[in-house]
């Protein structure tokens, strides 16, 4: 608080607060591009403003920080494991007409691809988080006993067409 009594930046943001809530009632942001969809922030966005000019030279060099790659490993590896996921999901169908001991086998390998993707990805987590500046964004490992809860959930094989068969 400055000695005339008032804080001119809790002024700033209210005032700003206030033009935000009033162009949000007259619908000034509903038409804009992506809307609902995340922003997409630059790798730059989670370093120190002091290393970003440096990052930008590195990054046109086509090299980035270790915890900057690290970060771009792990979004790939996260997208390789949902589309091992969404492998599954498609495969599901068919491999609920293989016998039992195939759809097991077809249930368990599955879960096995995605399980080494996750185990990777939370490797590079630990690495990534011990490593990245202060204020960059810490990542979230995969909660694997719950993945695969969910996973052995929905991938319920059935015995003599109604029985569930469920093997955890």
């Amino acid at each position: 608080m400055r000695e005339s009594g008032f804080d001119i930046q809790r002024v700033i943001e209210l005032i700003a607060d206030r033009k935000i809530e009033e162009a949000m009632q007259e619908g000034k942001f509903d038409d804009l591009p992506g809307k609902g969809k995340p922003l997409p922030l630059d790798e730059e966005w989670f370093a120190p403003p002091e290393l970003r000019p440096a990052i930008r030279l590195l990054k046109s060099a086509g090299v980035l920080p270790d915890w900057l790659e690290r970060a771009r490993e792990i979004e790939r590896l996260r997208e390789d494991a949902r589309r091992l996921w969404r492998i599954a999901e498609r495969e599901y169908p068919q491999a609920r007409q293989l016998s039992v001991e195939r759809f097991i086998a077809w249930r368990d390998g599955s879960w096995q691809g995605i399980l080494a993707v996750m185990q990777r990805v939370n490797s590079l987590i630990l690495t990534y988080n011990c490593t990245a500046p202060a204020n960059a964004h810490p990542q979230i490992p995969f909660q694997i006993e719950s993945e695969r809860e969910r996973f052995y959930a929905m991938f319920v094989g059935e015995v003599g067409g109604n029985s569930p068969l469920r093997s955890e």
